[in-house]
């Protein structure tokens, strides 16, 4: 997925969330530490566990995203780049 930012193309990857709950609490964690980022709802059928609640995150930060959400005990399912 990509989006314009003014100066070029972003590309953006998601992490699913097991639910609107943990999505906002990865929301507040990773948005309380500079990423932009934004909680998104999932079409069905987008992961393998039903997952229907997302951060989507640019792609380049998605590895310490996830290493930060893992280190607060946040869980969180599959990741869609």
């Amino acid at each position: 997925m990509k989006q314009e930012n003014g100066s070029g193309l972003r590309r953006f990857c998601v992490i699913a969330m097991p639910s609107l709950t943990y999505a906002l609490q990865g929301e507040a964690l990773l948005g309380g530490a500079g990423f932009p980022l934004s909680v998104i709802k999932l079409p069905a059928g987008a992961t393998k566990k039903g997952c229907s609640y997302g951060l989507q995150v640019e792609c380049r930060r998605l590895e310490e995203a996830v290493r930060r959400l893992e280190a607060r005990g946040i869980r969180h399912g599959e990741l869609i780049r």
